[in-house]
């Protein structure tokens, strides 16, 4: 990616974050996080990655009402950035935070369940030491 993208992605990541905070407050989404922007090399396209936080709806529902209103974020965004063109925006969900969650839950009870061996394996090891 070039520097250009890079910065042109970084700008409209923290201003769509700003657009769904402050200007479409009213589709009460919780805390949304921009998590990604990935741009075309032409700039044509930008591809956008958001988590929730804090909703009772599920990621698609969020995802659909974000897409429903996305003429009304692109003009938001053309009055804060300058560009040529305004990107045509694809938003997508980003799980990835909820996969994390999943993996240390995972990992959790993994070390969980291995407490009881580790610990019997230390105080052999404690009196080995001590006999010697």
């Amino acid at each position: 990616m070039s520097i250009r993208t890079e910065k042109v992605s970084e700008e409209i990541k923290h201003k769509i974050s700003s657009v769904l905070s402050k200007d479409l407050s009213e589709l009460h989404l919780g805390l949304v996080t921009v998590t990604k922007v990935i741009m075309s090399r032409d700039l044509k396209t930008a591809k956008i990655f958001l988590s929730f936080l804090g909703n009772k709806e599920p990621a698609e529902e969020c995802i659909s009402k974000i897409n429903a209103r996305k003429g009304l974020i692109r003009m938001h965004l053309s009055s804060k950035i300058y560009l040529r063109s305004m990107p045509e925006l694809y938003f997508y969900y980003d799980d990835s935070l909820a996969y994390a969650d999943k993996i240390n839950e995972l990992i959790g009870k993994i070390h969980k369940d291995d407490q009881p061996l580790n610990s019997s394996q230390d105080t052999d090891n404690v009196n080995d030491g001590n006999d010697e």
